[in-house]
């Protein structure tokens, strides 16, 4: 993964002011991140219900202190908010290189308007962002970077099952490969529960692993 490629990745998913997300209180998913088999940071994610509609909070950081990387730090806050399975609003801020991106945008009666360090415009499609991987996603093939507001064009494919370890115990997951202009696979289980991804950054490669998580956030999204 190049640079640009580590900078449309939220999760960097993957991810990125707004309030610091905790453990404590809301709806939360929490992810550990892995590069090259070494923790290295967070991921966090918090939901509530608001007036406008879905709110999910991300606070990431990742800070490498092993190869030589320690100068990669990155950091991330976004607050979206999402209704009838459409973005209301968004307000990014991401920190890498000691460089500032950011994306703003807003839900109009013609489409949505980004504005973004990267992209300013209209967006009339439907489209997913690339904070918050719910399995509805899979089926968008616009998402927006939620780093610097780039429209990514983006194929998925269902390569298979396999096995992740939460909570001591063996839990299914279905792989999906992401590619075009982001590549990832992202993991879901039987509940449509986003538990994982994984990318690589050079020659490494990186993960989300599950931490902790409360209520099954995509049946939030939907309803909202």
């Amino acid at each position: 993964m190049d640079r640009r490629d580590f900078l449309i990745l939220s999760s960097a998913p993957l991810l990125f002011g707004v309030p610091s997300v905790g453990l404590a209180g809301g709806n939360n998913i929490n992810f550990d991140i892995f590069l090259n088999n070494k923790l290295v940071g967070y991921s966090n994610l918090t939901c509530s219900i608001v007036d406008e509609g879905l709110e999910i909070l991300i606070d990431v950081e990742i800070i490498p202190k092993f190869l030589g990387l320690k100068f990669l730090k990155y950091t991330l806050k976004n607050r979206e908010v999402w209704s009838q399975k459409k973005l209301i609003s968004i307000d990014s801020n991401t920190s890498w290189f000691g460089n500032k991106y950011y994306v703003k945008g807003q839900k109009r009666s013609d489409g949505f308007e980004v504005n973004g360090s990267a992209f300013s415009g209209l967006i009339k499609e439907k489209f997913a962002t690339t904070s918050y991987f719910t399995p509805e996603f899979l089926k968008r093939k616009i998402w927006l970077s939620s780093q610097d507001g780039t429209p990514l064009n983006i194929e998925t494919k269902k390569i298979g099952t396999s096995e992740i370890l939460y909570n001591n115990k063996n839990v299914k997951v279905t792989n999906w490969e992401i590619s075009g202009d982001l590549e990832l696979t992202l993991q879901y289980d039987k509940e449509g529960h986003w538990v994982g991804s994984g990318f690589s950054i050079g020659k490494y490669p990186a993960n989300f692993q599950l931490k902790s998580r409360t209520r099954n956030i995509h049946k939030l999204w939907k309803k909202s």
